[in-house]
């Protein structure tokens, strides 16, 4: 609806202004005696087309034989947040066209068994030294080399006040410590 909107006021402006004589010609000496009215009916016939293709896309996304969406998420509270917000706005913002949605992939799943957890943890240390050590050296041959802050993994996401609150505090304390 914003796009027609959109293009239909574009479209109104452009009659009003090739109805003006003054108007149009002001735009035909700034434009250097470039042809002006065909410069506006290329303009005009591109807008009609991408609202003809923006009418097709929006009917494909309707048709439910045609379309489904497939959400892909990991398992933490803010990306599963945005995904079950992306499931409402897909399928209950607008009851006429809702957009199929049969599955929700959930990425990074650990098992509750020990191994899982181990082998896990070990992979993203090894992942996060091997990282760090780039940076590291990334920065070592800068003139002016950034400090690199090493931030402790935090048990939970931080989240609003609090969550920033205590990021804050374990920042201080990891400078604090180096400090000393």
């Amino acid at each position: 609806a914003f796009l027609s909107d959109l293009i239909e006021r574009v479209l109104v402006i452009a009659r009003k202004v090739n109805s003006n004589a003054a108007v149009k010609m002001f735009l035909n000496s700034a434009a250097g005696g470039e042809d002006l009215d065909a410069a506006g009916e290329a303009a005009k016939a591109a807008l009609l087309s991408f609202q003809v293709q923006m009418y097709d896309l929006e009917d494909l996304f309707a048709d439910v034989k045609q379309t489904e969406f497939l959400i892909v998420t990991v398992p933490t509270e803010l990306a599963v947040r945005e995904s079950v917000r992306l499931l409402n706005d897909l399928t209950f913002e607008a009851p006429d066209m809702p957009i199929k949605v049969r599955n929700v992939v959930a990425n990074q799943v650990l098992n509750d068994d020990e191994d899982d957890v181990k082998s896990f943890l070990n992979r993203i240390s090894d992942g996060q030294s091997s990282s760090i050590r780039e940076l590291k050296m990334a920065t070592d041959s800068m003139s002016r080399r950034p400090e690199i802050t090493e931030v402790p993994y935090l048990d939970t996401e931080p989240r609003g006040v609090f969550g920033l609150k205590a990021l804050s505090e374990e920042l201080l304390r990891e400078n604090c410590a180096s400090a000393l």
